[in-house]
Order: C-alpha cells, then sequence, then structure tokens
C-alpha cells in the first residue's frame, strides 16, 4: 500500500468552504461595514419620522393655513393617509 503526503481530495474541499464562509462573514462584519449599515438605517429612520411629523403638521393646521399654502383639507388629509405606505 502506497503513501503519500497529499491529502485526499474530498479532505480539502470541506476546509475550503469553510474558508469561504469565514472570509463572507468577515466581510459582512467589518466595523466600517457596520458603521455604514448603522449609519444608513438611522439617517432612513430620521427621515422616516421627519416625513411623518410634517404630515401631521399639516393636518393640524387650519383651512385657511392651508389655503394660504395652497392646499384644502383633503389634500391634507390625502398626504397625511400616504404616511401609512411608508410603513
Amino acid at each position: 500500500m502506497a503513501y503519500t503526503a497529499c491529502p485526499a481530495p474530498a479532505s480539502r474541499e470541506p476546509r475550503q468552504n469553510t474558508q469561504r464562509t469565514l472570509s463572507a462573514v468577515g466581510t459582512f462584519l467589518r466595523p466600517a461595514h457596520l458603521v455604514a449599515s448603522l449609519n444608513t438605517l438611522s439617517d432612513r429612520y430620521a427621515r422616516f419620522v421627519a416625513i411623518r411629523r410634517q404630515r401631521r403638521d399639516l393636518l393640524a393646521m387650519t383651512d385657511a393655513q392651508l389655503l394660504d399654502i395652497g392646499l384644502t383639507r383633503a389634500d391634507a388629509e390625502e398626504e397625511y393617509r400616504q404616511s401609512f405606505k411608508l410603513l
């Protein structure tokens, strides 16, 4: 029976897959990537909150205030209803 110093091809395959998986996880868990993802998420949330606040303020205006900016009560209510599409 002959012995070789090279491992069998089947024994090398799982090690390569494991290295690829760890490499992909390592790329995702880089501090810069995490910080960028958190910044993007917080920016989106802040924008969502600002839009909701603006739409609530629009709905709270009187009819005279709405006419001053060229809107009707129906326009303000429709704009407020659109905020639920953001969820």
